[in-house]
């Protein structure tokens, strides 16, 4: 793990502080998809699970293990998709997120549909346990 670094996309966080933000855009996709949101909620669960997915990175020893996982919280979410060492709910939740459409042409009724914070949780909650200090990426 390299040292903090505030120039560096990846560093200019500790895993701690990518995981707050995460946990905070979650909140707040969640609220728009609620409200439905959809392109402020999608865009929202996709920013806060590529966070979290921020903070394995920085934890991670191995360059190419970073590398395969691009920059971009969408290059995250790809690389998530294909990843077979994750578990299967933490692949098909980023896959839920990569296909999620910004627009609904469908008029809901009631609260709107939360499923993609639900996928985007499952991602966050995973890479909470992956960033553990007791935990190897």
């Amino acid at each position: 793990m390299a040292d903090r670094d505030p120039d560096h996309w990846l560093y200019r966080f500790s895993s701690e502080e990518w995981l707050r933000a995460a946990g905070k855009e979650l909140e707040r996709a969640e609220s728009a998809l609620r409200g439905k949101q959809q392109r402020m909620g999608v865009a929202g669960a996709r920013r806060a699970a590529g966070m979290a997915w921020n903070a394995v990175l920085a934890r991670a020893e191995d360059d190419a293990y970073r590398d395969a996982y691009g920059r971009s919280y969408m290059e995250h979410l790809h690389a998530l998709t294909r990843d077979a060492a994750l578990p299967e709910p933490v692949r098909a939740a980023a896959e839920a997120l990569v296909h999620a459409p910004l627009a609904s042409a469908i008029v809901q009724l009631g609260p709107g549909d939360t499923r993609l914070a639900d996928a985007a949780r499952t991602i966050v909650e995973h890479a909470r346990r992956l960033a553990a200090p007791t935990a190897t990426a």
